[in-house]
């Protein structure tokens, strides 16, 4: 193929216009980057901009560790609460993102990686590449019950019956009944039965 394309007999293929953008932004970035370093460099000193540029590397570590500790917790509580765990993914992974961002050195990446760490903001742009996540979907599973929402989602077991008559739902204040069967093992008698 490579023989072909130098003697002409076979056409490159094309880049679509979103890849070339892509490669011109990355081209284009450092350069940017260092245009605004020495432009900062100019205003506030050498020092002060190292410092600045350190600074904020070391809060995206600081994000970065914080948030890769909590994101399954709040997968969990979203998927306990009868929600998907997709949108609190994604905004885990927006904010891992903007660590990354700030953890690069540069004051271009920094800004970004700040409008993502703002809630609303952090939204919005997701909302732009993922549709449906700027608003929080309703939950299509909540069950009413004298008039009131009840929070709690009902799973039922695949392999349960339809016709099998399904427990009443528990009222608030009740206490907490569980039926079973069960065998006590405290002595030795019991043991050798």
């Amino acid at each position: 193929m490579l023989n072909n394309l130098l003697a002409g007999k076979e056409k490159p293929a094309m880049m679509s216009p979103l890849q070339r953008m892509a490669i011109l932004g990355l081209l284009a970035l450092p350069v940017i980057e260092i245009t605004l370093m020495i432009l900062v460099g100019q205003q506030i000193g050498f020092l002060a901009t190292v410092g600045l540029l350190i600074l904020a590397a070391f809060a995206g570590i600081l994000i970065i560790r914080w948030q890769g500790s909590s994101m399954l917790l709040r997968m969990f509580d979203s998927v306990n609460n009868g929600r998907l765990g997709v949108s609190s993914m994604a905004e885990s992974y927006a904010i891992i993102f903007a660590g990354s961002l700030l953890i690069v050195p540069g004051f271009l990446t920094d800004a970004l990686g700040l409008a993502l760490l703002v809630p609303p903001l952090r939204r919005l742009l997701l909302g732009s590449v993922l549709p449906g996540m700027a608003t929080p979907a309703p939950n299509r599973n909540d069950n009413t019950r004298d008039g009131n929402k009840d929070r709690r989602r009902r799973w039922r077991s695949p392999r349960r019956s339809q016709a099998e008559p399904q427990p009443e739902a528990q009222k608030p204040g009740e206490p907490v009944i569980i039926e079973g069967t069960f065998t006590r093992l405290d002595d030795d008698e019991d043991r050798s039965r």
